[in-house]
């Protein structure tokens, strides 16, 4: 028998984790976790109380199998291992490498303590109501570089392919998701039976630098479940040349002896913008001005790319051959210290600043606001979406004055944004990935799809796409917060 509990990324895009207990044919019991990470947006809610609430007890379970490490799929295993879970955590090495950045950065802000905050997006109202549950009045950190510490003694690493089993009976395999440096998706097998499930994680856009687009699997051939990501059911990503619209925004700022601010996620869009500014620069498409990247969690993730050609599409492959990386380059200076993280105010010559974060939620880039928003020659692009409540979005939505850590600042710096840097896929590319697993399956097997990680309109709009498209062979299911589903008896 198989089951699984529903976590989290349950009618939300955050917080994804879920808890399967198998029986295998001989009687023997074996509890594992498929990701455990935060919820990161909600309702005014104690975030605490939120990511410390678990539905399973953490000493019951065996191992945890770990898609990706972005913070809301890795980001409570620590937690999980200072409440008592004691197994073996296994990811693809660069999943691995950049867990431990983000894990660290995690320990590092939550030991600041949980407040009661206002973050964007829904979460599902049985998420809130268990976290309520609680009676804490003290609310410590969720963990620290103590546990991070343990964690990463935990981790065992397989390449893409390479199959594994985590039970006698249990047998995984990893193939690349496209969407971070070492995503994976996830096969898991009976071995003694041949029943299938897998797990998304979370899918790449297609045709993004550095790394491959999602790989499309051959059909499972027991394949009785799929969790897919639906984040972005509900659309397709606009065709847009995002190199010649990031040319275009740079070269007006520049010329006009402005900077160029970009707030930018650590993780795989960071190192995207880099490789689209040194190509532009390289091929003499923009002017030649210093490139500095002031977020150390940023240059942790960039030295980790450097590390893993093998991960590599084609096209930066031969780039590298021609002794051109888009991800080293003269211009690009790493800014370490504080210090040198403000030389950079206090020099007014035309440069590109890339800082963190992406919302303007904290991080380097508040204090280089505070120099550079009030100035019209400079420019201020986002490059990532801007959640309702936060920083990015009042200046994003027209705001005249907006206050940064305590003092009123206006915005006087011209506003751009690009949408295209998209680390998700959209509808086609989805239904897509779907289609490959299903596509020589018997006419007579009719897998069931569960629909995680995402809001209400693209979750549901994509499963009646999927059960327009496959007529009576597909059953989709969009699942509720610590719900169980019994999937094989």
């Amino acid at each position: 028998m198989l089951s699984v509990t529903f976590c989290g990324a349950t009618r939300t895009v955050t917080g994804s984790q879920y808890f399967l207990e198998y029986t295998a044919p001989d009687g023997s019991k074996f509890n594992f976790c498929l990701d455990s990470g935060m919820f990161q947006v909600g309702q005014k809610i104690n975030l605490y109380k939120l990511n410390s609430y678990l539905v399973f007890d953490p000493k019951k379970l065996d191992c945890i199998v770990l898609t990706h490490a972005h913070l809301d799929h890795c980001g409570r295993i620590p937690y999980l291992v200072k409440m008592g879970f004691g197994g073996k955590i296994y990811s693809t090495e660069a999943t691995r490498q950049i867990a431990e950045v983000v894990m660290r950065d995690s320990a590092r802000h939550n030991s600041e303590g949980y407040l009661t905050q206002d973050y964007a997006g829904i979460i599902d109202s049985k998420v809130i109501q268990a976290a309520d549950q609680t009676t804490e009045t003290v609310f410590p950190a969720l963990y620290t570089d103590v546990e991070v510490d343990t964690t990463m003694g935990r981790f065992k690493t397989y390449d893409y392919k390479q199959k594994f089993t985590i039970h006698p009976n249990l047998q995984v395999e990893f193939y690349d998701a496209g969407h971070i440096l070492g995503s994976a998706f996830v096969i898991f097998t009976e071995l003694s039976s041949g029943k299938q499930v897998v797990f998304s994680g979370d899918l790449g856009n297609e045709h993004k630098p550095i790394i491959e687009d999602p790989e499309m699997p051959e059909t499972p051939p027991g394949l009785t479940h799929i969790f897919t990501e639906t984040t972005y059911g509900n659309r397709t990503h606009p065709k847009v040349d995002t190199k010649q619209h990031l040319r275009e925004i740079a070269k007006k700022t520049l010329r006009r002896g402005g900077k160029l601010i970009i707030p930018s996620f650590s993780v795989e869009r960071a190192q995207e913008v880099i490789y689209y500014l040194v190509e532009l620069m390289r091929e003499g498409k923009i002017d030649q001005v210093p490139i500095f990247l002031d977020s150390p969690m940023a240059s942790k993730v960039l030295e980790i790319c450097l590390q893993h050609p093998e991960l590599y599409d084609e096209e930066i492959r031969q780039k590298i051959a021609d002794h051109a990386n888009p991800l080293i380059y003269k211009n690009l200076k790493i800014l370490e210290t504080t210090h040198e993280s403000k030389t950079v105010n206090t020099n007014n010559k035309p440069c590109i600043l890339i800082a963190g974060s992406g919302m303007l939620n904290g991080g380097r880039i508040l204090k280089h606001l505070q120099f550079h928003l009030d100035n019209p020659l400079n420019t201020l692009l986002f490059v990532g979406y801007q959640a309702e409540g936060t920083l990015g979005r009042k200046i994003l939505e027209g705001a005249e004055e907006v206050e940064i850590e305590g003092r009123m600042i206006e915005v006087l710096a011209q506003l751009e944004s690009m949408n295209e840097f998209s680390a998700h896929a959209d509808r086609r590319i989805l239904k897509n990935w779907v289609l490959s697993l299903m596509s020589d399956l018997p006419e007579e097997k009719a897998p069931t799809v569960f629909l995680m990680h995402g809001e209400k309109e693209a979750s549901l709009a994509f499963g009646k796409e999927l059960e327009e498209s496959f007529l009576s062979r597909i059953k989709t299911y969009w699942p509720r917060f610590a719900e169980k589903v019994v999937m094989w008896e």
